[in-house]
């Protein structure tokens, strides 16, 4: 197995080219110093609305925050309007952030129906006129997030790809996958490579990695630059490190524990509550919980309790409880 060296984007050093993908509802600071501590080479924040950030939203700007251990940090936006989106990408810069990226993969209703995000691979040429808005707006590197096309009749991500180098792109990331597949059927791989091959920048692989050996395997099918990972994460921050080690040394580390995954469901209750209210930990930790757990004895009953619970104190109580009861039952 071999790593792929680090990648530099100007003074943005992105080692190992492990990436966190930006994942709205996901990937927030304590979320993305998990992954950070677990050997993320670059995390990626939830992605926000160019518009918000342009038109002043309190709660669009709360996004830009970042703690400074999570450096490198992307931060993401989307949109369709290239002198709005500059200024929102100066407000990006100003924030701290390490890498302005452009969002032309959500296929969400919500997004698309503005004529932003996956939306843009049907006019290629709007594309290059927003990247070349961005270049010109921010001195931090600004990358793209791309999908294979629109559908399965247009798949033009060389062509998009080509045009975001050409008006200024540092990076492509690539999702294996069309717009109007959204997350179903298997991620493509090799279209990732006729990419990588079709431009000089770097190019990071995205889709369907949910293990070491299938980031190995991307590596290997398409020859791109890094791998990014985003459901993958959820729940699972330590993929990044046996990533890594599969990667560097080709022996595979055990899975985490009961206990680790446990231990890290707390860990990142705690986290949240440092930057969350009370109420907003307990919801948000709701989801993570729920995946720490899968798969775990008897976890069901953990859950809908959990889901039950209005506090993050309670959670805790909950998970104590559980943890106790496994260790019991080890004993028994």
């Amino acid at each position: 197995m071999i790593m792929p060296p680090a990648i530099h984007l100007g003074r943005v050093t992105i080692d190992p080219p492990l990436v966190l993908a930006p994942m709205s509802g996901v990937t927030n600071v304590p979320m993305r110093l998990l992954c950070k501590e677990q050997g993320a080479g670059l995390v990626c924040n939830e992605f926000i609305s160019g518009y918000g950030l342009f038109y002043g939203n309190a709660k669009t700007q709360d996004y830009l925050l970042f703690d400074e251990r999570e450096r490198p940090v992307s931060s993401q936006i989307f949109g369709a309007d290239p002198a709005k989106l500059a200024i929102a990408a100066a407000q990006v810069e100003a924030a701290g952030s390490d890498i302005l990226d452009l969002n032309l993969g959500c296929s969400v209703r919500k997004v698309v129906k503005t004529g932003a995000g996956a939306c843009l691979l049907q006019t290629p040429s709007a594309v290059a006129r927003i990247v070349e808005a961005l270049v010109a707006a921010v001195s931090i590197p600004v990358t793209v997030k791309i999908r294979l096309g629109w559908d399965q009749a247009t798949r033009n991500a060389v062509e998009v790809a080509r045009l975001c180098e050409a008006a200024g792109a540092q990076m492509v990331a690539v999702h294996g996958r069309t717009a109007s597949q959204a997350y179903k059927g298997v991620a493509d791989w090799s279209a990732i490579g006729e990419v990588k091959a079709a431009v000089s920048v770097p190019v990071l692989g995205n889709g369907d990695v949910r293990s070491p050996e299938d980031a190995a395997e991307l590596l290997r099918q398409s020859g791109c630059d890094g791998v990014m990972i985003g459901r993958a994460t959820e729940g699972n921050p330590w993929i990044f490190a046996r990533t890594a080690a599969y990667l560097r040394e080709g022996t595979l580390p055990p899975e985490p524990t009961a206990d680790e995954r446990l231990a890290m469901a707390l860990r990142h209750g705690a986290l949240m509550r440092e930057f969350k209210t009370e109420d907003r930990t307990a919801c948000e930790m709701r989801k993570h919980v729920a995946w720490y757990t899968h798969g775990l004895p008897g976890a069901s009953a953990l859950r809908t309790a959990v889901n039950q619970a209005h506090s993050w104190d309670t959670m805790v109580g909950l998970i104590d409880e559980y943890r106790q009861r496994l260790a019991e039952e080890r004993s028994a």
